[in-house]
């Protein structure tokens, strides 16, 4: 079965097979850009991997050589794909050869990536076709928390990116609000590990090099939780924390927004842009400005009560994206404020990127649709549903991003963005993510969106070499387990150690008593369904691709979390009915979770610097004791 993510717009299966060997080379044609080398290392290295045979690569024309041959033609291909713009590729394979013809780099990098899929799966023997294709949607990106919780290595940002530009994902954020070494910051990161400008740079050029832009992204109003809890920057903040408040996971995604009367407020912000914009060559700033809760309520009220909290918004926005032009940059902010009041649009600058978001499992299209009547330059914001989760939410991600790229199909969007945000500590591995970013990368460029198991069968077999093609609908099953999910036990624990989570503990467990009256025997039918499909994805790990197999771990080891945490919550919940459990050996169950950190940790320190794992450490520590002893 032919497999390619995303679905080709034109595809035409021919008779016949092109056997490829060492005889065969890879041809760059004279009137190819330098950057087609590179384009042609992939296409060798694929080979390579998939094969073992090495294909030389060559730019003599002369004499012509059976293999792949890579060119710009501007005649290539009917007028349709002509007019689709510089991302439009040709790809022919005949039993004499592979071509693959565009009308740029971008294209060509495109047509490569396909073809590299096709090596993925037949090897050296590819099927005879014909294709013609580009993007329904002009960006097609990733956006990635690296800021609450963890921060990745170099080296795992690197292979994201070769990971996520097989599926022609041409974008990248990287979110951050205090995990950037910024000069006079030093009380923000000296508990971090954060990124540094080199680090920017040589993953900057590493992204151009795969035709990804990579987008510099810092929060400027809302969510500032580390920078105005510190002794220098508290006084910007438009609500005042009180002087000794632990710390909270659920307090930092609810406070902590900056103070629009302060000018320091803006100078700082500006300062940040100033430093943090030379480090990209991307000619986009996005200055987030989102759940700015706080505005008004504070430092601001007297303000508020006379123009109201929506203006301070605008006028803060338009005062940022003053800064952020002036510097040569085209702003992008977050809709959720302005669909309030979406003929507020109009009052902001002309080419601002407003991007929308909605994470439901059946998004509407009401600010969309009112944004779009307003005139906004919209990126639709679905997400990949791992945040507050052991195992990400795959059938959630699937129908929120299918809806949120039907919309962006719909109304014009100029992009597609798919959120991975890092609440609760960013306690979810990362590597389930990269299902929901396939799909936003499939959905995105072809508006036709496939039935969720034929695209799982497909990342299945492409991402991870498996060939069974089920191995994506089984985690799928899996995920949908959880009696509690980690971001939900999290507040239940700080309510029981801080009472911060709600302020009201009896109204707190008031909402769960409903959902979970039955608890304990969901608790055992969902714990032996997971058990269940670890089973069945161990058993496919042999038929898995070797280099592959080390994505599977931590999958396993987090759906061995997701038991733990439905079995910690039965017994609390126990706990606070009244009840024992007599079943249940606390000590051992805190050992386990203790025992299941150790492994946490060692999967985390694979991918991720150091940053603020002690933190989830924190939370599991004080849990186990507090398990022992009731």
């Amino acid at each position: 079965m032919l497999r390619i993510l995303p679905k080709p717009q034109r595809l035409e299966e021919k008779e016949g097979t092109l056997f490829l060997d060492y005889h065969c080379r890879i041809t760059i044609k004279d009137n190819c850009p330098e950057e087609a080398y590179f384009y042609a290392k992939q296409l060798s290295e694929q080979f390579e991997h998939s094969t073992g045979i090495e294909l030389s690569i060559d730019r003599r024309t002369k004499k012509p050589h059976k293999g792949i041959v890579l060119c710009i033609d501007e005649t290539a291909g009917s007028e349709k794909t002509k007019k689709a713009g510089k991302e439009a590729y040709c790809l022919t394979i005949t039993p004499e050869g592979a071509t693959v013809s565009a009308y740029a780099k971008e294209g060509l990098f495109n047509g490569v990536q396909t073809l590299r899929q096709l090596i993925i799966q037949y090897g050296i023997c590819l099927p005879c076709l014909y294709i013609e294709d580009y993007p329904q949607i002009p960006v097609r990106g990733w956006f990635m928390d690296v800021t609450r919780g963890r921060i990745p290595k170099l080296s795992y940002l690197k292979e994201m990116a070769d990971r996520c530009s097989l599926y022609k994902i041409n974008q990248m954020h990287l979110y951050i609000e205090h995990t950037f070494l910024f000069d006079g910051l030093s009380e923000t990161w000296r508990d971090d590990t954060p990124l540094t400008a080199q680090d920017i740079l040589e993953f900057d050029e590493y992204c151009a090099q795969r035709n990804i832009e990579l987008v510099p992204s810092i929060a400027t109003f809302g969510h500032l939780y580390k920078v105005l809890r510190t002794k220098t920057y508290h006084e910007l903040s438009e609500i005042e924390e009180p002087d000794g408040c632990q710390f909270s996971f659920y307090e930092r995604m609810c406070h902590h927004t900056l103070n629009t009367t302060d000018d320091r407020a803006y100078e700082f912000v500006c300062r940040l842009i100033d430093e943090y914009s030379p480090l990209f060559r991307s000619n986009l700033f996005n200055i987030n400005c989102d759940e700015t809760f706080d505005l008004g309520k504070g430092r601001g009220k007297e303000v508020a009560d006379q123009i109201g909290s929506h203006a301070m918004y605008i006028q803060w926005v338009n005062r940022v994206c003053e800064h952020v032009e002036e510097i040569g940059k085209r702003p992008m902010f977050w809709g959720d404020i302005i669909a309030a009041h979406p003929e507020t649009i109009k009052e902001l600058p002309k080419d601002i990127i407003c991007m929308t978001w909605d994470y439901g499992l059946a998004p509407g299209d009401t600010n969309v649709r009112k944004l779009w009547e307003n005139g906004a330059h919209q990126y639709l914001c679905p997400g990949v549903q791992g945040w507050n989760q052991a195992i990400h939410q795959l059938d959630n991600a699937y129908e929120n991003i299918k809806q949120m790229a039907a919309f962006a199909h719909k109304y014009d969007g100029e992009g597609l963005l798919n959120t991975d945000w890092g609440d609760f500590g960013h306690f979810q591995h990362p590597e389930l993510s990269m299902v929901g970013i396939v799909y936003g990368a499939a959905f995105s460029w072809n508006s036709n969106i496939p039935e969720k198991s034929a695209i799982n069968a497909d990342i299945s077999v492409i991402e991870y070499g498996d060939r069974s093609a089920s191995l994506v609908e089984v985690i799928s099953h899996m995920s949908n387990q959880a009696v509690v999910n980690w971001g939900e036990f999290v507040r239940i624990l700080e309510n029981c150690r801080y009472q911060v989570a709600e302020r009201e503990v009896t109204a707190f467990w008031e909402k769960y008593d409903e959902q979970t009256e039955n608890s304990q025997k969901q608790i055992e039918f969902c714990n032996e369904a997971i058990r269940n499909d670890m089973a069945k994805v161990s058993a496919l790990l042999v038929g898995i691709e070797e280099g592959k197999r080390k994505y599977i771990a931590p999958i396993l080891h987090m759906a061995e979390g997701q038991i733990l945490i439905n079995t910690m919550f039965g017994v609390i919940k126990n706990v606070h009915d009244g009840q024992q459990n007599p079943c249940i050996d606390k000590r051992a169950l805190a050992e386990a979770f203790e025992i299941w950190y150790y492994e946490y940790r060692r999967q985390w320190h694979k991918i991720s610097r150091e940053s603020e794992l002690y933190r989830i450490g924190e939370v599991i520590f004080w849990l186990a004791d507090y398990i022992r002893e009731l």
